[in-house]
């Protein structure tokens, strides 16, 4: 099983058309917050269609997980992440399953602004980190880069 994973990660392929951004996009929802209270931030993750990328939480050590990561700032603390559950993945030649994430999906980051926090925009800059495959291959790891508009009233 080792070896058959392995090979999939090191099959990065040329012939994979459009960029790394094209198969994994990321946008944020505006947010709403006021001074020394907590708020959400809502990620959309789009898959593109004929691949998935691997969970933020793998069964094989020879797996890329998934992880987002949001700059912490002086104005806001950011708490971790929660993903959706994942979905099981049957190899194409394999009776083994990996567990992914396709389509579209959402991640939610709990964050607090803090009581010093000015009134206005704020921006934090975010970073998805994944392993996109399709049914017989795996790309090499990459990240996607995102921002997170915070209006504090």
């Amino acid at each position: 099983m080792h070896w058959l994973i392995l090979s999939l990660l090191i099959t990065a392929t040329a012939s994979v058309p459009g960029s790394p951004d094209e198969i994994v996009r990321v946008t944020s929802r505006p947010v709403h917050v006021k001074a020394n209270s907590q708020g959400k931030i809502f990620l959309d993750v789009d898959v593109k269609n004929g691949f998935h990328i691997q969970a933020h939480k793998v069964k094989d050590e020879f797996l890329v997980p998934t992880t987002l990561e949001i700059k912490q700032s002086d104005e806001f603390v950011i708490e971790e992440a929660v993903f959706p559950p994942s979905k099981r993945f049957r190899l194409q030649g394999t009776e083994s399953y990996l567990e992914v994430y396709d389509g579209r999906f959402e991640i939610l980051s709990t964050f607090a602004a803090k009581e010093t926090v000015q009134k206005g925009v704020h921006r934090l800059n975010g970073t998805l980190r994944y392993q996109a495959c399709d049914s017989v291959r795996c790309l090499f790891p990459r990240s996607v880069e995102f921002l997170v508009e915070i209006m504090v009233k």
